[in-house]
């Protein structure tokens, strides 16, 4: 039950992320005024393909962490939760400047 939980937790901790990050990414992208296949584009696709990667499966490696106990999971989690929480951090801190 308690891997159950924390999955569940660490879903509601990163969806708005997951969203945020997929629409940011898009948005450069699709920029107007550059071309889509830039060598700037390519990494940011790159990048964000990783990060988004991160972002989904830290939930399940961490409700995995909790329930089993092995140190293989909690790497993986460890793994895939310092990407999920920079750039948690990240949107925290630019939501911060724009209320000022």
């Amino acid at each position: 039950m308690a891997g159950a939980v924390t999955t569940l937790v660490a879903w509601v901790a990163v969806i708005l992320p997951i969203i945020l990050m997929s629409v940011t990414i898009f948005a450069e992208i699709m920029r107007p005024d550059q071309g889509m296949w830039t060598p700037r584009n390519l990494s940011l696709m790159f990048l964000g393909a990783i990060l988004l990667f991160c972002m989904i499966a830290f939930p399940q490696f961490l409700g995995n962490a909790v329930r089993f106990r092995e140190r293989a999971m909690w790497r993986s989690a460890i793994i895939t939760g310092v990407p999920t929480a920079c750039v948690v951090v990240y949107f925290v801190f630019r939501w911060l400047a724009n209320l000022g």
